[in-house]
C-alpha cells in the first residue's frame, strides 16, 4: 500500500514509532474508510487509523461495531478499505441494539457479509469508546514505550492517560501525515484525473445556469442540483464560493450570500465551483459576464489569462511557488493593468482537503505565502484572483498535476471569459 509507505517515510523522518489518525481525511487516506457520520463534523472522532513504523505490524481501522457492514458496502461499490485489522467500539447504545437477538428478523446479504467480515478481521473485544479501542490495539500489539504521533493531540492525551504497557510519548503528527498526502500515488493521480472530468461538467452546469433574468440564488440552486446528480457533494447548498449581495448591491467577489434578484446585463459573475467527488475536492474557477464584456474588461481577462499561463509554465519540479505572484504582477504591469498588486496568487495542494498546504501548521496566515518547492506528483491548484476596482474583479483557477516536465491541468474547461451572449 503506497499510502502506508509514504506515511512510514514521513514517520521515519520524525522518529515516530506509531501514528494514530482520527481526522476523517487522514483515516480515509490510510484506510480508504469513510461514512456519512463523518459529515456530521463532530468534535469527537468516530473512526481511527493506526499505522506502525514496523511494516510487519498491521494497519488498523477502529470504527463503531455497527458499521462493520458498511465496509462490505464500500467493497461492493469498488472502494474496498485497506485496513489489515479491525477494532470495534460502541456508538451510544446503537451497537447494543444491533446485537439484540430478533427471531423475526430475516437474513440479509449485508448481514451475512458483515458477520463474515467481523469473524475474519475483527480482533479484541468491543470497547466502550474509541480511546479504549486505540489503547487496546496498541497494547495487544506489544507497542510498549514509544513515540506516538497524533493528528489530534486531545486524542493523544486521552490515549496516554489510559495506556498501561509503558510510557507513551505523545507528539504532534499532523505535519507528518499532511506531508505524506501532498505527493500523490499513481492510483490517486488516476482518480484525480477522473475527478477533473466531473469538475468540467460541474462548471458547464454553472455556466449554463447563467441565463438572462435568472436570479443569483437560482443559479446556485441549479448548479448544486446538477452537481448532486453527478455524484458530487457541493461545498454547501450554494455550490459556489463567491457572489452575493449586501444591502441589495450585488458584489461578485463577496463570499457567497443570498441575492434573490435577477442578474443584470453587464454584471460580472465569479463561478468558483467547489465540492467533493469520491472524497476528492473539486476547485475550479472561471469568470463570466452577463452579456458581452466591454473591450477593456475583455483585455483585462486576457491579460490575466496570459499571466496565469506564464505561471503554469513555471510550475515544474524544483521550482518554488514563491516566484509565482511577483511573476504575475510584473506581467500585468507590463500590460498596463491597473494596480497589479491587487492580484492574489495562491498555490496550494488539493486532495481530500481543498487547501492541503505542504508548509508546517499553522499555514493559513502569511506563512502560507512563503511558498514551497514543487515535487513531481504533487496536485497543485493555481488560484489567481484580481480584485482591481477600475474594471472589476476577474478570477481563474485550475488544479494541476506536477509531472516531470511541468504542470498539466486536470480540467479541460477553456480559460476564457464565459456567460450568456
Amino acid at each position: 500500500m503506497q499510502q502506508r509507505e509514504r506515511l512510514a517515510a514521513s514517520m521515519s523522518e520524525r522518529g515516530l514509532d506509531v501514528m494514530v489518525l482520527t481526522h476523517p481525511n487522514d483515516v480515509l487516506y490510510v484506510t480508504g474508510y469513510t461514512s456519512v457520520l463523518e459529515r456530521w463534523q463532530l468534535q469527537e472522532p468516530l473512526a481511527a487509523a493506526i499505522v506502525f513504523a514496523d511494516p510487519a505490524r498491521p494497519v488498523i481501522l477502529a470504527l463503531p461495531e455497527a458499521l462493520v457492514g458498511l465496509l462490505a458496502v464500500l467493497e461492493s461499490q469498488g472502494r474496498p478499505d485497506r485496513a489489515d485489522e479491525l477494532r470495534v467500539f460502541d456508538f451510544f447504545t446503537f451497537c447494543e441494539v444491533m446485537r439484540a437477538l430478533d427471531p423475526h428478523a430475516p437474513a440479509t446479504s449485508i448481514g451475512e457479509e458483515a458477520l463474515r467480515m467481523y469473524g475474519q478481521r475483527v480482533r479484541g473485544a468491543c470497547e466502550h469508546d474509541i480511546i479504549d479501542a486505540i489503547v487496546a490495539a496498541l497494547q495487544d500489539h506489544g507497542l510498549g514505550s514509544a513515540r506516538a504521533g497524533f493528528d489530534d493531540l486531545r486524542v493523544g492525551e486521552h490515549v496516554r492517560s489510559r495506556y498501561r504497557d509503558g510510557e507513551l510519548e505523545v507528539r504532534d503528527g499532523l505535519d507528518a501525515v499532511v506531508r505524506a498526502r501532498v505527493v500523490k500515488t499513481p492510483s490517486e493521480l488516476a482518480e484525480m484525473r477522473e475527478v477533473g472530468k466531473v469538475a468540467d461538467l460541474c462548471m458547464k452546469a454553472a455556466v449554463d445556469a447563467l441565463q438572462p433574468g435568472v436570479t443569483w440564488d437560482e443559479v446556485q440552486y441549479r448548479t448544486a442540483d446538477a452537481m448532486t446528480r453527478l455524484d458530487v457533494i457541493p461545498v454547501d447548498e450554494g455550490a459556489m464560493l463567491f457572489g452575493g449581495a449586501f444591502k441589495g448591491e450585488f458584489m461578485p467577489e463577496l463570499f457567497r450570500t443570498r441575492h434573490n434578484r435577477a442578474l443584470e446585463d453587464g454584471q460580472i459573475v465569479i463561478l468558483e465551483v467547489q465540492g467533493t467527488h469520491k472524497g476528492w475536492w473539486i476547485d475550479i474557477n472561471r469568470t463570466a459576464t452577463m452579456g458581452p464584456p466591454s473591450t477593456d474588461y475583455q483585455k483585462l481577462h486576457d491579460d490575466l489569462r496570459d499571466a496565469f499561463l506564464e505561471m503554469v509554465d513555471h510550475m515544474k519540479p524544483g521550482n518554488s511557488t514563491a516566484d509565482l505572484a511577483p511573476m504575475c504582477w510584473e506581467r500585468l504591469r507590463s500590460r498596463g493593468v491597473p494596480v497589479p498588486e491587487k492580484t492574489m496568487v495562491i498555490a496550494h495542494g488539493v486532495g481530500y482537503m481543498t487547501l492541503e498546504m505542504p508548509q508546517p501548521y499553522p499555514n493559513m496566515g502569511l506563512h502560507g505565502n512563503d511558498g514551497f518547492t514543487l515535487e513531481e506528483n504533487m496536485v497543485i491548484s493555481l488560484d489567481c484572483l484580481y480584485f482591481g476596482g477600475a474594471l472589476g474583479p476577474c478570477h481563474m483557477e485550475n488544479v494541476h498535476i506536477i509531472e516531470a516536465d511541468g504542470a498539466v491541468s486536470i480540467y479541460d474547461t477553456p480559460l476564457e471569459l464565459c456567460g450568456p451572449r
